[in-house]
């Protein structure tokens, strides 16, 4: 894996210096700058090689929820983690429908911080099993009695839509494998099935939609 480079937003000045601090003992990731809101990591970015930024939700400004929005709009390849201290499901739904790709909890420890985002740089997404199972919990929010439609439910089979609830968790088709007792090879066909038949082509994609669609991950 080449060095991930990494920009830092935060509009508090400790927690800037404290993530810089934890960052900088990880291999292979290199804080190339932080800012103290969304306008000016926007600024930063277009004069700038960032692989991930790492930002705060609550901000003045711009906070987390505009800068995905504009990062998204101006600069495609740029991954986003946003971090916060609140553990809301539906502001966490908000923020992957926005295109978010991980979201962190301000009290999660380095080894977290270091999987998500390694994890992000690898293309995938990162959503810890706490934040996943609440949005799991979320009724469907194009249904006022939360229940899915008979057509939703049909698209897929019983086993893809196993699959596909540990492939929003993150699990590796060898883990899911090992998990379901079948092979790799037939873990792979599923999945290509599940891109097919939603029409999206990564995990993240899969995610959006069982969250669109109200489907649980249990």
């Amino acid at each position: 894996m080449e060095t991930i480079k990494v920009l830092l937003v935060d509009d508090h000045d400790l927690l800037l210096e404290s993530l810089s601090m934890l960052l900088s003992r990880i291999e292979k990731i290199t804080i190339v700058g932080t800012a103290c809101n969304g306008q000016e990591a926007l600024q930063f970015l277009q004069n700038n090689e960032v692989d991930i930024v790492l930002a705060d939700l609550n901000m003045p400004v711009l906070n987390g929820m505009g800068l995905v929005r504009e990062i998204r709009k101006h600069h495609a390849t740029v991954r986003v983690i946003l971090l916060t201290m609140v553990e809301e499901a539906t502001q966490i739904r908000e923020a992957i429908q926005l295109g978010v790709d991980g979201y962190l909890l301000k009290k999660s420890n380095r080894i977290e911080v270091e999987r998500a985002i390694y994890s992000v740089a690898e293309g995938h997404s990162y959503f810890n099993t706490t934040i996943t199972r609440q949005l799991a919990q979320l009724p469907n929010e194009h249904s006022p009695t939360g229940q899915l439609q008979s057509n939703q439910i049909d698209v897929l089979t019983p086993r893809e839509r196993e699959i596909l609830s540990l492939i929003i968790q993150d699990l590796t088709n060898q883990q899911i494998a090992e998990q379901l007792f079948i092979s790799q090879l037939t873990v792979e066909t599923h999945r290509r099935n599940l891109f097919r038949k939603l029409e999206v082509n990564s995990a993240l994609g899969l995610l959006r939609y069982a969250l669109r669609n109200g489907m649980a991950t249990d």
